[in-house]
């Protein structure tokens, strides 16, 4: 599915304060990597959870967040947050996995319109070349099983994730049952480099169709790829990896330059988010991020500051 994020509507207040309760809620779905059972490293998910913020109070994302833990397991990592950068973020959360001299999973992608929660839609984001080398950003999605199943879903997530990541941990069915999410499909998004599949993988959660909230159909954030932190990558570039819902019409971002990208949305089987993928253009700093709804309209881009830093 992020960085740090104020999670606002157009006119919305951005006091912090307002929302640091929500962190433990709605946010923290998409910070959470797999954490293994045990104390929570309450530090690490606020730096996380700052880029979710979301103004409307409510506890399911702290059962989403739950339920990301209990698929995922391994240690917490997070996308490279950016400060204050999404206007309304989606579930869509984060992961771990080292890398590994293997080529990329050959399980094959859920055929459209049939929804088997132990065949994932698997889409390829993005791609490009860097160095002579061809990187693609991929997408697995795993709908939802019915609760009974859960746990073997779990452990078919676990078990593709594991071969990039020895500290991946086996989920616990109990953990698994008690914060079973319904409503969410299981995301795991990674990096390959010529066919190779990187670690530093997201993984996650978002809204099943018919799931999400109407409410937060014009939500949007994101944030790096493939990063652990300042100085822990393993991918060849920066690349900005957004989820956006359905309202939102298009995303432009100006180059220190002056020339623009706008990137093509992509869906991922029958999710109700779609997906844009920005690399940064060799070590050029973007200078302005601009959202638009599906009537042209220009959202709040909430202080969107994603590649604006030079390159490292």
């Amino acid at each position: 599915m992020n960085p740090d994020a104020n999670g606002t509507r157009a006119g919305a207040s951005t006091n912090l304060s307002d929302d640091a309760d929500l962190w433990v809620g709605l946010g923290l779905a998409d910070a959470a990597a797999g954490a293994a059972v045990g104390p929570a490293p309450v530090a690490d998910i606020l730096a996380g959870g700052r880029r979710l913020r979301h103004r409307r109070r409510t506890v399911v994302g702290a059962v989403a967040l739950a339920s990301v833990v209990a698929l995922t397991g391994g240690a917490l990592a997070e996308l490279r947050p950016d400060p204050a950068a999404a206007h309304r973020l989606s579930p869509a959360g984060t992961g771990s996995a080292a890398v590994a001299p293997a080529a990329a999973p050959a399980a094959a992608s859920a055929t459209p319109g049939v929804r088997d929660p132990f065949t994932p839609f698997r889409v390829r984001l993005g791609q490009g070349v860097v160095n002579g080398r061809t990187w693609e950003l991929w997408q697995a999605l795993w709908p939802v099983a019915p609760k009974e199943r859960a746990y073997e879903q779990a452990l078919a997530v676990w078990q593709e994730r594991a071969p990039y990541d020895p500290a991946v941990t086996k989920p616990t069915e109990d953990f698994v049952l008690h914060y079973y999410d319904p409503n969410s499909d299981v995301t795991n998004t990674y990096f390959t480099l010529d066919g190779v599949r990187l670690g530093h993988d997201a993984q996650g959660i978002t809204p099943s169709p018919g799931k999400l909230d109407p409410r937060d159909a014009d939500l949007f954030g994101g944030g790096l790829e493939g990063h652990r932190g300042k100085g822990d990558t393993v991918a060849p570039l920066d690349v900005v990896h957004l989820t956006i819902g359905p309202a939102v019409g298009r995303v432009v971002v100006t180059w220190a330059n002056g020339t623009t990208t706008e990137p093509r949305p992509v869906t991922v089987g029958d999710s109700p988010t779609r997906h844009l993928v920005i690399p940064r253009p060799g070590t050029m700093r973007a200078t302005s991020w601009q959202f638009f709804d599906t009537n042209g309209t220009e959202l709040p881009d909430a202080g969107a500051t994603y590649l604006t830093e030079p390159a490292s």
